[in-house]
């Protein structure tokens, strides 16, 4: 294949940026095809004639454009574009921007699993992989898992893994383990949407746990339990959605205690670990005997993926495989092979790496613009952050007049409306196509914050 190398004899402004315009150019016209290696740094200096520093800007800048990415040890490669955000013409205001959805930023994850299904045809594995197979998952699938969640804090034998349609399916079935129709089930008092929709469909009566800013609050959580008469905590202690909490390792022992005091379930949700440099230890590993633990790759690879797992005590193994069987028969077999060997060969783990990356430098835009209106982290960037209201400001009011400025948001699941802090809304920096997108979304909602409300619904 020819090497890609841009003609600058009849280039406008700097060399830079003409690089990148004739190869966002290319790659429209498909002259450049995703999946092309870009000649490295050194190499292209040379063949341009012009210094290295200048085709780094010029790399850099592409890469803020969502055309390509450097893998470490691989080199850089062509993306497959993503529909860039509209603006509306001479307002410089956003335009279909969304703020709502938690996605992970692209890293190249698409044409990296296109390359592995196209890998797996080719090697003729495809017809073992088209059967009805184990219902918790192949063996070699649930070995790659563990090894997985052992690098990422959870270490877990594989035959205590069940393969799931993502981590959504794994609380699904935990749920039906340990609650019935009607049941209270506990939760944080700001929890995800995921859980909102299991209540919806299954009728359990959620009830929110007063949080401070190390997450649930012991006394609060024991007194739910009293009151309620509930058997079953829902919480995700890491990056704890929608607030980006971490709990830490004291305050994960006391929840422990108050589980064990009351002989209840732990359903621990485990999407953000791989954001952690180093992992705090599970909640579920203080409590093991009963406690659910669900993850998935849909955070650090793609949503469409849907491969999750899902680690259960023990005494519900049988019951685990049967619903399993009941509600799929089985995770998809070649999406958990497309999964098991990314994980083998290293790339898992380099696309945790880019998006742990891309999570600080969108962190790091939305942190300047709007230092003044969030709380101080508690833990790493992630593709969330929580946004408290002032008082006096109506959400939905907030809501509609990002609206109207072309952002999408969306009101939190509010179980405790009345908590301090409850007043906010989460702001998700993944489905943004740049930083200059989310740049220009978070300085509309820092001018929205600086006004005085606009709009009253009636």
């Amino acid at each position: 294949m020819t090497d890609w190398v841009p003609s600058l004899s009849s280039q406008r402004g700097p060399r830079y940026v003409s690089i990148v315009d004739q190869l966002e150019t290319d790659i429209a016209a498909g002259r450049v095809r995703p999946g092309t290696r870009l000649l490295p740094q050194r190499d292209m200096a040379e063949r341009l004639g012009i210094s290295v520093g200048t085709v780094s800007k010029a790399y850099a800048e592409a890469e803020q454009r969502g055309l390509i990415s450097g893998e470490v040890g691989r080199g850089t490669f062509v993306l497959r574009r993503k529909p860039q955000a509209r603006t509306e013409s001479g307002g410089g205001r956003p335009a279909g921007i969304n703020l709502a959805l938690n996605v992970p930023p692209a890293t190249g994850e698409a044409d990296l699993i296109a390359a592995t299904l196209a890998e797996i045809v080719s090697d003729s594995e495809i017809g073992d992989l088209l059967g009805y197979l184990p219902h918790q998952g192949r063996r070699d699938h649930r070995e790659a898992i563990a090894s997985w969640l052992a690098n990422h804090g959870m270490a877990a034998d594989p035959d205590r893994v069940f393969i799931t349609h993502g981590a959504q399916h794994a609380l699904s079935i935990a749920l039906g383990m340990v609650a019935h129709p009607g049941d209270p089930v506990l939760t944080e008092s700001l929890t995800y949407s995921g859980m909102l929709a299991l209540s919806a469909q299954h009728g359990y009566r959620l009830h929110g746990v007063t949080m401070d800013a190390h997450g649930l609050v012991p006394d609060a959580l024991d007194a739910a339990f009293r009151e309620t008469g509930a058997r079953a905590l829902y919480c995700m202690p890491t990056l704890q959605t929608p607030t980006g909490i971490v709990m830490p390792h004291d305050r994960r022992l006391a929840i422990a205690d108050v589980l064990r005091r009351h002989d209840a379930y732990l359903l621990e949700d485990d999407a953000y670990a791989f954001l952690m440099p180093v992992p705090p230890q599970p909640l579920s590993t203080l409590v093991p005997e009963r406690a659910f633990y669900a993850v998935s790759l849909a955070k650090c690879l793609a949503p469409g993926l849907r491969i999750g797992a899902m680690i259960a005590p023990d005494a519900f193994r049988d019951r685990c495989i049967n619903a399993l069987r009941a509600t799929g028969w089985m995770a998809v077999p070649v999406m958990a092979e497309a999964a098991a060997r990314l994980i083998r060969n290293g790339s898992m783990e380099r696309q945790a790496m880019l998006k742990r990356e891309k999570a600080a430098r969108r962190d790091d835009v939305l942190r300047r613009v709007l230092k003044d209106w969030l709380p101080p982290r508690s833990g790493p960037p992630c593709f969330h952050v929580w946004l408290p209201l002032p008082m006096g400001r109506t959400l939905m009011a907030f809501i509609a007049q990002a609206a109207q400025a072309g952002i999408t948001l969306a009101p939190p699941g509010a179980l405790r409306p009345q908590d301090p802090g409850s007043l906010g809304v989460r702001l998700c920096l993944g489905a943004p196509a740049s930083e200059a997108d989310i740049e220009a979304a978070v300085t509309e909602l820092r001018a929205i914050l600086e006004m005085p409300e606009a709009i009253s619904l009636v």
